[in-house]
């Protein structure tokens, strides 16, 4: 039976010749997106095809715009942070997705209530409300033309406009990309919640998320609405109902299916009545020096709502706790749940403060750079800038800390018990090398420090020996990630206590930390809009910053539906169809998947009948990364269904490792050996990004492939559906 190797490649993308080592090939299935690349000859007694799908999130120089798109993406991640334990508690659970999604609409009203303030007060009441300045620049004159009225209330309209238009935007964002990138729909018809699936990921609906992004979308389409139509009611019955549809949003956020029939209408009320409440507003004469009417109530009130939406899982998880400590047991879990190695208590909550962080951070610099773009005159609530410093400079001290305290450790690990214990490790593996016969011997080296060397030459020994100690410590750096991630989340914390302390002017202010904190927020929009050029126009630039989207977006949009497209949903299904096609056409498959390709990979197979492909992986982060931060929906339970299968990893891999199953990991030494040709490079590590030329793992994989199994089911053939393209 002829064997296909499947090739599908890590974060930042691989074009098809790299990826197959040959420039003779063809695409066989695909689109200029995600497509299958054939090889035209044979490599190692196999056919070699390649799966590029970085088109997904790094080709288009559009995809760096995802940018503007990351604290909604932080807040969908927070969702799937789960802890096992939580999972297999039934109402537990259950609150955690409930929390999750609610936590999601308080990043969205966080986003538009930074957006009202620029564009509703600062620009059309206080900017549209003074004269115009003939000396001004011509964007300036624009600005104030397009606001220039004589009635606030028209001028508050029209600021609303924008808050409205960027909803809207958003809203199109999240279609656009649900029908793009849901072009190949998985197998099994029928979709669901996929957080809520009882399969998890081995469970081919769960990257079917069509439904649930319509419903998301729309919900918060809904609620940021009625809280716009709320923040314009200039009437106690328009108030009253626009908080009546606020309320109703967010019930129908909470229910996770239920009312699916009311959503769309709910949608269209909250549209009617921004009309309505806009129209209000047109015909009124608002009046009052400095910011608009009733913003600053509105801004507090908006405030203690998103706080609330954030952390309100913390009472309600802690309720479920004491519940099951007095011994109330209905819901709760019916077998132990392991204790993760490396737990991270509170993730999906630390990680929603992260992304109202993020939020904030990037919103206040916005809206410093729009006062001070707008010119003299224009303030900002004292609120905002009593935070600032917060927002500001705390994260910078954090930035520049954590990396420093790593440094230190990175320096000092060289120094430590590391090197001599890499020494003793090579010396018994050099020992049982077999020796090189004359001539060649006399060229041969070791990079390991001997007592019989000179001065020099043994410091020389001794830094390679140090440089592979500190590469081994640098790998453990990954968990270390937790902690910078906890400092962000204390700090979301403090600004927003501050916040309320400064509403009481309760809050000692220095000037200088003030300036100093408005100059950095300023800085801000200028470091984005420079981050947004750089990665516009180079495309290796994409690659750097498609790292983060390869991650981020990997799960579905189950929490946030304005998070940048999950690639996931197109990606599996692709794999799904391609192993099936070629089993049915009588190939066995060699599935070889590096770093986030891996990850792929045992998802789709873990989707699959047994025996449908020989899985091999390399710097996979299917447990050191997924396993630690996703562990309800990674783990060993779902990784245990996976048959025929070979896991590679380096010491020094700072990014994949081991999966923790004693028939599948296969630790590999790096450097490979200490010994190197004279006037040659010492030994080098391969550490994430060498494993495609290390030929001592290929030969167990050729191995591996002729001793497994691999055999095509019987059942289950599937053809290719409409729209695909099999060679």
């Amino acid at each position: 039976m002829a064997v296909t190797e499947l090739r599908v490649h890590g974060v930042g993308g691989a074009r098809p010749d790299v990826l197959l080592g040959t420039p003779s090939h063809r695409q066989v299935w695909g689109d200029r997106l995600a497509g299958f690349y054939a090889a035209e000859a044979e490599q190692r007694g196999r056919r070699i095809e390649a799966y590029c799908w970085g088109g997904m999130t790094s080709r288009s120089s559009t995809r760096v715009l995802w940018l503007l798109l990351f604290p909604f993406m932080i807040a969908n991640l927070a969702g799937w942070t789960c802890s096992a334990r939580t999972r297999a508690d039934r109402w537990a659970f259950a609150a955690h997705r409930a929390c999750g999604r609610l936590a999601a609409l308080g990043i969205t009203l966080n986003l538009l209530l930074i957006i009202a303030i620029a564009a509703m007060d600062c620009w059309a009441f206080q900017f549209g409300g003074r004269p115009g300045d003939p000396s001004a620049p011509q964007w300036r004159k624009i600005a104030h033309g397009l606001v220039d009225r004589p009635e606030a209330g028209q001028r508050v309209v029209l600021g609303a406009g924008v808050v409205a238009a960027v909803l809207l935007i958003l809203w199109l964002l999240s279609q656009q990309a649900r029908n793009r990138y849901e072009e190949v729909a998985p197998a099994t018809d029928g979709g669901g919640y996929a957080a809520a699936l009882a399969g998890g990921v081995t469970d081919p609906r769960f990257f079917d998320g069509a439904d649930t992004v319509r419903r998301l979308s729309l919900l918060h389409v809904s609620a940021g609405l009625s809280w716009l139509a709320f923040l314009l009611s200039r009437a106690p019955w328009s108030a009253a109902a626009a908080g009546l549809l606020l309320g109703c949003s967010i019930v129908l956020l909470v229910c996770e299916s239920a009312g699916d029939r009311a959503v769309m209408p709910l949608a269209v009320a909250a549209m009617l009545a921004v009309c309505v409440t806009a129209g209000q507003t047109w015909t009124t004469n608002l009046t009052g020096d400095g910011h608009l009417p009733n913003m600053r109530a509105t801004a507090i009130g908006t405030l203690a709502l998103i706080m609330g939406l954030v952390v309100v899982r913390a009472p309600i998880l802690a309720g479920i706790a004491l519940l099951r400590w007095v011994g109330i047991r209905r819901g709760a879990a019916t077998a132990t749940v392991p204790r993760p190695v490396r737990p991270w208590p509170g993730a999906p909550l630390v990680v929603s403060l992260l992304a109202l962080l993020s939020a904030n951070v990037a919103g206040m610099g916005i809206l410093v750079g729009a006062v001070n773009a707008l010119g003299p005159g224009v303030e900002m609530f004292p609120l905002i800038e009593g935070v600032l410093p917060m927002l500001t400079l705390a994260p910078v001290a954090l930035f520049i800390g954590f990396p420093l305290v790593q440094l230190i450790r990175y320096a000092a690990a060289g120094h430590g018990p590391g090197p001599a214990v890499i020494r003793a490790e090579y010396a018994g593996r050099a020992d049982a090398t077999a020796p090189v016969p004359p001539p060649w011997d006399a060229w041969r080296c070791s990079a390991l420090p001997t007592g019989d060397l000179g001065a020099g030459e043994r410091r020389r020994r001794m830094r390679w020996l140090r440089s592979v100690a500190r590469g081994r410590e640098l790998a453990e750096y990954a968990f270390d990630v937790r902690y910078l991630f906890d400092g962000l989340a204390a700090i979301a914390v403090l600004a927003l206590v501050l916040a309320w302390l400064s509403l009481g002017n309760m809050v000692v202010r220095y000037a200088f930390t003030d300036r100093f904190a408005v100059w950095v927020a300023g800085l801000i929009p200028v470091a984005g809009v420079a981050l947004l050029r750089w990665g516009w126009g180079r495309r290796d630039a994409r690659r750097w910053l498609g790292v983060l989207w390869d991650v981020g977006t990997f799960w579905p949009r189950s929490f946030h539906p304005f998070a940048p497209p999950c690639y996931s949903e197109r990606a599996v299904p692709d794999i799904h169809r391609r192993i099936r096609w070629l089993n049915d056409n009588g190939d066995r498959v060699l599935l070889v998947a590096h770093s986030q390709g891996s990850v792929l990979a045992a998802v789709a197979l873990a989707q699959l009948p047994p025996g449908r492909a020989v899985l091999a992986t390399f710097g996979s982060p299917l447990m050191k990364l997924y396993g630690w931060a996703f562990p309800a929906y990674i783990n060993d339970r779902v990784l245990a269904g996976l048959r025929d299968w070979r896991n590679f990893s380096y010491p020094t891999d700072y990014i994949g490792g081991p999966v923790g199953r004693a028939d599948v990991d296969v630790p590999l030494p790096d450097p490979e050996s200490v010994f190197y040709t004279a006037g040659e490079p010492m030994p080098r590590m391969r550490r994430h990004t060498g494993y495609w030329s290390d030929e001592a793992m290929w030969q167990q994989i050729d191995q591996h492939t002729a001793t497994a199994g691999g055999q095509r089911p019987d059942a289950e053939r599937l053809a290719p559906s409409p729209g695909t393209r099999p060679s």
